[in-house]
């Protein structure tokens, strides 16, 4: 499974995958998830039904397009595999479907968040070596190298 969130750092992690862990018999799930934004929470606070219906028509356009695109990735690349969407916490999303899916790895990117910031909001990647049931793979982007040196 490689989880795909359509950063410049889950293409780092498509591509490493490619380069150097393919193998000619992968089935290669790729698995992305649409987190629901705060406009959505707002509008359901506020009983807004017409602008909670827009904001899920969006989401769901945007989640056809993508799984569209990430389709084409699978053919472009003669991969043979799957894609799967869906919406919830990204990294419970991906946990919960690599069970269910019986993916033998999981391979993501990683954003690189400060030191400060990961402690209090974490991350999806930190979730996924957390609770993960199979061997992960964090790739970091080369960019991480720049701000790790900042610091130290």
């Amino acid at each position: 499974m490689i989880a795909m969130d359509g950063s410049v750092h889950a293409e780092f992690a498509f591509d490493w995958y490619l380069n150097s862990f393919r193998s000619p018999q992968d089935l290669v799930l790729l698995m992305h998830c649409i987190e629901r934004h705060d406009k959505f929470h707002a509008a359901l606070g506020s009983a807004d039904v017409k602008m909670v219906c827009e904001i899920l028509a969006q989401e769901e356009k945007e989640e056809a397009n993508l799984k569209k695109q990430l389709e084409k990735k699978l053919i472009v690349n003669k991969l043979t595999g799957t894609v799967k969407t869906g919406v919830g916490n990204p990294g419970e999303m991906v946990i919960s479907t690599a069970k269910k899916e019986h993916a033998d790895v999981i391979i993501c990117g990683c954003r690189g968040l400060g030191k400060l910031r990961r402690t209090f909001t974490g991350t999806v990647s930190d979730y996924i070596v957390h609770h993960s049931h199979v061997p992960v793979v964090v790739c970091r982007h080369p960019s991480h190298k720049d701000e790790i040196q900042h610091q130290k």
